[in-house]
């Protein structure tokens, strides 16, 4: 089985995890995409990054790479996640392939947010471990 190597962005606000949805997907999943040609991890999440949420944005430090079965996907997902912070206020959901940019709560499935099975069986519980979120 192939594997899809992209790179995500971890941003954590008010106990609160970052999460955005593609259109016409119900599954969740982090800002953050492929490298192109030339580019380092910290470059493509910093570019995936703008383009996604129109700001820019500080890498704090990169917490490991996961993988998992992809969601969209027949191949497995290398996610190298890295802690971001946001350098503005307000998320500009410009890209045209997303639909929805929001903070999700310990209580995401009462929402009805369904994040892929890397965030939910492999980076939440990082971050728990590790004190960057106390759900």
């Amino acid at each position: 089985m192939r594997t899809i190597h992209k790179i995500a962005a971890v941003v954590i606000k008010d106990n609160k995890f970052l999460m955005v949805r593609k259109k016409g997907k119900d599954i969740w999943t982090s800002l953050g995409g492929r490298m192109e040609q030339g580019e380092t991890e910290e470059q493509c999440l910093l570019r995936e990054i703008k383009e996604e949420a129109s700001c820019d944005a500080k890498i704090i430090k990169k917490l490991g790479d996961f993988s998992e079965k992809a969601c969209f996907d027949d191949a497995m997902l290398l996610l190298s996640t890295y802690l971001v912070e946001l350098q503005q206020g307000e998320i500009n959901c410009e890209d045209p392939e997303l639909e929805e940019v929001k903070f999700i709560e310990k209580n995401f499935e009462e929402q009805g947010v369904k994040p892929s099975l890397t965030i939910t069986k492999q980076i939440v519980p990082f971050c728990i471990k590790e004190g960057l979120l106390h759900w």
